[in-house]
């Protein structure tokens, strides 16, 4: 912390880009003392009707915020608050609770905290981030259990509004739907806000500024003073001067909203480099928007957010109905579509995933290939849309070519197949790979011979890269700057150079300001950016030039720390 006179800076993790300025308003939580003395057996059955009540009061909340949400959130997003309903509606692990109470005589808030306790404790020494992040998740469920079972009012969110930069002790998907629906000015945490987490996710995704790791005892004294948040630079400042105010206030002025753009100019940099901007997206409502705003293409279509919105696997025709209209709205621009990647991490269903979090789940193709009529299914339709438009296939999680050569096989059998039904059809299709793992990194010169494109998920590819590397957390973002990170897409990057093959970027580190100046100067020239990080990319691309991006990239590999890397990108952005 450094204070000036009456001015106060705090620093912080940037978690979304993007500047706020309002006055601040904490959340204060509703606290709770649990009751850890033992009842007489004569009150356990008043105690399971209070719990019973908490759990029906709880799942009411949940289903009322998920219904006010509709029209706000992604599908995706949305599905955010099954996690709560599906733990919700575990009848095992109630009962889990029911008999806590019964046999060790724990009062109904005791008995909750402590099951839950055990479920958090299995899952924080989790190498898994993704997994990790579903901790703040749990205790939100059991904050609101408890609270039920006292008859505490909720949290009154009645007095925000679009004017304010909110602070929050820990932040969660539900206060972050909240948050979003009121469109307030910028969000401040001191925990949950880390990079993956449900509530960020959220926050990012209609693109209000966040910072993680502001320590709230410190925020909460300086209630409805003016605040400004910085997230390009990871501050916050309280009790601005003037003249902060007013150059603060031109920046946002020359902002470009999203809302605001039905068709954008070509992201082109000042030495006169095209970047293609894709869209990745999860849901018709996301793809609506992008083909409204005109992007060059879709980068990633997430086929799962569709999947998981059935009890099985929708079948040939909706998935046709789905792809094909995408299709056409694109008009022979770039619509990559991604087959289903399912696994546990990405839709947890009852607690006992969380019992056996240490367990890796099969995901992506490999997953696909344990489910070839599942597979075949979905290439088939996704090769019959190709007709209409410009796709390309693209599998996740790939390892080595042997994977790719295997998918080949069955697609050329679909496409035979498909021309022997008609042979006016177009089914011949442009095939890609997620380079997404270590494995895949170490045979990518063999992948690459086996496929028309490839993307590079850094999200994944970064949580492989940290579990290897224990100084590593990908909680915090900065990590994509790590040169040996870097190294790891020039690789990618540099073999498909060398076979002529295309490179679609994806994941968060291609949504952030600072990374665009190290992917452009590797050479990267399509990106696949979430919607809400579309404004800052697009203006960072067109002030950059890709001939210093080269030098200062070069200069980056080289580094030796994340912290060199930052400050010379920093200094970069500042001029």
């Amino acid at each position: 912390m450094r204070g000036y006179m009456d001015k106060i800076v705090l620093e912080g993790l940037p978690i979304s880009g993007g500047i706020g300025i309002g006055r601040l308003i904490c959340i204060k939580e509703i606290s709770y003392d649990v009751n850890t003395q033992l009842i007489d057996e004569a009150e356990v059955e008043n105690q399971i009707t209070d719990l019973e009540v908490a759990i029906c009061k709880t799942f009411i909340e949940i289903y009322d915020l998920k219904d006010g949400f509709k029209g706000l959130l992604s599908e995706e997003e949305n599905r955010i608050f099954e996690f709560y309903s599906e733990i919700l509606d575990d009848s095992y692990f109630f009962e889990e609770i029911k008999n806590t109470i019964r046999n060790k005589k724990y009062h109904a808030d005791n008995a909750i905290y402590t099951c839950i306790q055990k479920y958090i404790d299995c899952i924080q020494d989790s190498d898994n981030e993704y997994v990790k992040n579903r901790i703040f998740d749990l205790n939100d469920v059991r904050k609101r259990l408890i609270k039920n079972v006292y008859g505490h009012s909720e949290v009154n969110y009645e007095e925000i509004n679009s004017s304010h930069i909110v602070a929050v002790k820990e932040l969660n998907p539900i206060i972050a739907g909240v948050l979003s629906k009121k469109e307030v000015r910028g969000v401040v945490a001191q925990e949950g806000a880390g990079y993956f987490t449900h509530a960020s996710i959220i926050l990012k995704s209609v693109g209000i500024p966040t910072l993680g790791n502001i320590n709230f005892k410190e925020t909460i004294q300086h209630q409805d003073k003016d605040t400004i948040i910085d997230c390009n630079n990871g501050v916050m400042i309280i009790n601005p001067d003037n003249s902060q105010i007013f150059t603060y206030s031109e920046k946002l002025r020359r902002k470009i909203n999203i809302k605001d753009i039905d068709n954008f100019e070509p992201a082109i940099t000042v030495d006169g480099h095209k970047i293609f901007l894709y869209a990745s997206i999860s849901s018709l409502k996301e793809f609506n928007i992008a083909k409204r705003i005109n992007f060059d293409g879709i980068g990633l279509v997430r086929t799962e957010s569709i999947f998981i919105d059935y009890n099985k696997v929708p079948d040939e025709k909706r998935q046709f109905a789905i792809y094909s209209k995408m299709a056409r709205a694109m008009k022979n621009r770039i619509l990559v579509i991604r087959t289903v990647d399912i696994g546990a991490d990405k839709v947890p269903g009852s607690l006992d995933f969380y019992k056996a979090h240490s367990e890796r789940t099969v995901r992506g193709i490999r997953r696909s290939l344990q489910h070839k009529k599942e597979l075949t299914l979905q290439m088939r339709t996704i090769i019959q849309a190709n007709a209409f438009g410009n796709i390309g296939i693209t599998f996740p999680m790939v390892n080595n070519a042997d994977e790719i050569r295997e998918v080949k096989e069955i697609i050329k059998g679909i496409e035979n197949e498909i021309k022997a039904e008609n042979n006016e059809r177009n089914c011949q299709i442009e095939i890609g790979a997620f380079i997404e793992t270590i494995s895949a990194v170490e045979d990518i010169e063999n992948i690459i011979k086996e496929v028309d494109f490839i993307n590079i998920g850094t999200n994944d590819l970064l949580h492989q890269f940290c579990g290897l590397n224990r100084k590593c957390s990908t909680v915090l973002k900065d990590n994509y700057l790590d040169p040996e990170f870097i190294k790891i897409i020039k690789t990618c990057v540099d073999c498909a150079k060398e076979n002529g093959k295309r490179v679609i970027l994806c994941g968060e580190m291609v949504s952030d300001p600072v990374s665009i100046i190290v992917l452009i100067g590797l050479g990267v020239k399509d990106l696949s950016i979430t919607l809400g990080a579309f404004c800052d990319i697009y203006e960072i691309i067109r002030k950059t030039n890709c001939e210093e991006a080269a030098k200062i990239t070069e200069k980056a590999v080289s580094s030796k720390s994340i912290e060199e890397v930052k400050k010379m990108l920093s200094d970069c952005l500042r001029s």
